[in-house]
């Protein structure tokens, strides 16, 4: 078993900044320090390299974005994930931070088990992309020989019949990720269903910015560009694609294909909604009825009961009076009009009841359809 410790770069020009680093982490791991970006370049670039950089924005010279996107641009330390630590908390900064290639965004002062966790979340994220590396290159190439077969409308067309089946949120979101993916590109994928967002993405697993940033931009441009990331936003489906190709003619095609793609997956995930609401609904309803029923054959129930006790003292109280049989059989007619009246009554709620259940076991039907 390996027992080599995991390895941290803290690149920050502020010493008391360092020093907390080396403190929260010197046990666990082995901490690197470095003042400038370009010493972070140096030390990131030599074996054996960092599983994780702690990246402050601002620093003399090179600042953590310029420094992040160099780490980004080399082979030999793309991999590593960056966390940028600041003290400006705006979508703006962190959209720089995104577009620069940070995986996680947190804002100063940082509370120490926050930091730990966020460091343990990165070191574990990378182990699941370097495991899965093989089978994502597998993946990938099998979907580009798909894409020759069937051409890019073929990926739409696939994808609307595909998409009629599915049953919730989560499976259209994988959905649109795979057609995505069937083009080249990754993606991250959000839909606001009516109970929370859901999300899929091409990787691994999705970085919290990413999270962030696809909901800050929901409801914003319906197409955005910046450099070769593309965000798409109809309605309730917002999708981020990292790696729009360079060739413009390929990239114009496949921007206009995946705007048709999200306009189907708008129409899908709002039936779905329906769906999801009117079940619901039938599921409230049916309870709501079964109270009533059991409500009304109690209420039947005593309403009888009552009747039949006021019969019987009647026809005691006729012994008690003394009155004669002619004025005993009126009175007797009067009172068995009022229980006749007031069954009927009680058959009519019934009835309207039976009614009811007749149009919710319609609206089930529907929405299992």
């Amino acid at each position: 078993m390996n027992t080599e410790k995991k390895r941290i770069l803290i690149v920050d020009d502020s010493a008391d900044d360092i020093h907390f680093v080396m403190e929260s982490f010197s046990t666990d791991y082995a901490v690197l320090a470095a003042t400038s970006g370009e010493k972070a370049l140096q030390i990131a670039d030599k074996d054996p390299r960092p599983d994780v950089i702690l990246m402050d924005v601002e620093m003399p010279g090179m600042n953590g974005y310029e420094t992040c996107r160099r780490l980004k641009e080399a082979e030999s330390t793309r991999d590593i994930d960056v966390i940028f630590v600041s003290s400006h908390d705006t979508t703006e900064e962190k959209l720089a931070g995104y577009d620069a290639g940070g995986s996680d965004y947190l804002i100063k002062p940082v509370q120490r088990e926050m930091l730990l966790q966020k460091v343990k979340l990165a070191i574990h994220n990378r182990a699941d992309r370097e495991a899965s590396a093989e089978e994502t290159s597998s993946a990938m190439q099998t979907a580009m020989t798909a894409l020759s077969n069937i051409g890019e409308q073929g990926v739409i067309i696939d994808f609307m019949r595909r998409s009629f089946s599915a049953d919730n949120s989560e499976t259209l979101a994988r959905q649109i990720v795979e057609a995505t993916t069937s083009y080249g590109l990754e993606s991250s994928v959000q839909i606001n269903s009516p109970k929370k967002p859901v999300y899929a993405s091409s990787s691994v697993s999705i970085p919290l910015l990413e999270k962030e940033l696809l909901s800050r931009l929901t409801g914003e441009t319906r197409i955005l560009e910046s450099g070769r990331r593309l965000i798409l936003n109809f309605g309730v489906v917002s999708q981020l694609i990292k790696n729009m190709p360079d060739d413009d003619d390929r990239r114009g095609r496949l921007r206009d294909h995946l705007a048709i793609l999200l306009e189907g997956a708008e129409a899908r995930a709002k039936a779905l909604a329906i769906q999801t609401g009117v079940a619901s609904f039938v599921a409230d309803s049916n309870q709501t009825l079964l109270e009533i029923e059991d409500l009304q054959k109690i209420q039947q129930q005593s309403g009888m009961q009552i009747m039949d006790d006021v019969m019987q003292d009647i026809e005691t109280a006729f012994f008690t009076y003394g009155i004669t049989e002619e004025q005993e059989k009126e009175i007797m007619d009067i009172v068995q009009l009022g229980v006749d009246k007031s069954q009927v009554n009680l058959e009519q709620g019934i009835q309207l009841n039976q009614q009811l259940r007749a149009i919710i076991d319609r609206l089930a039907q529907f929405s299992s359809m």
